[in-house]
């Protein structure tokens, strides 16, 4: 076999082949411009950047909101209780004298917003989550 000039695209596997490159293969080829990478890399960056930062808040959004469920149930737990409490009903917390106590009563009904906590609900995992 001789050798082919350095103009022309050809392999002993495929012959002529220059149609199936990916780049240009002569002079009269339209402009070959690489990828700006670095440009591409930044760009990549900043979105995985973005994305962790996102997620960085939902995360601390997440721990707060866990906290404050762990708190409340918490809380309403270890309150007076003289009743067997109902999975989805909502009832009202109040604090008489230092000693907190939860009724069926709303402070609407009863008239001791003075001392009323808040309103918590039953959920079937035994939490309670503020109204």
């Amino acid at each position: 076999m001789s050798k082919k000039p350095d103009l022309v695209v050809w392999s002993e596997e495929n012959g002529y082949d220059a149609n199936l490159k990916p780049y240009p293969t002569n002079i009269g080829a339209p402009a070959f411009k690489l990828p700006n990478v670095s440009l591409i890399r930044t760009e990549s960056s900043k979105k995985m950047m973005d994305v962790f930062e996102r997620e960085r808040v939902e995360l601390i959004e997440r721990a707060a909101k866990l906290t404050t469920e762990f708190n409340d149930s918490l809380m309403v737990w270890e309150s007076k209780i003289s009743f067997d409490p109902i999975v989805g009903k909502t009832y009202h917390l109040y604090d008489f004298d230092g000693t907190n106590t939860l009724s069926l009563i709303s402070p609407q009904e009863w008239g001791k917003a003075d001392c009323f906590i808040g309103s918590f609900t039953l959920t079937s995992e035994n939490k309670w989550i503020r109204k």
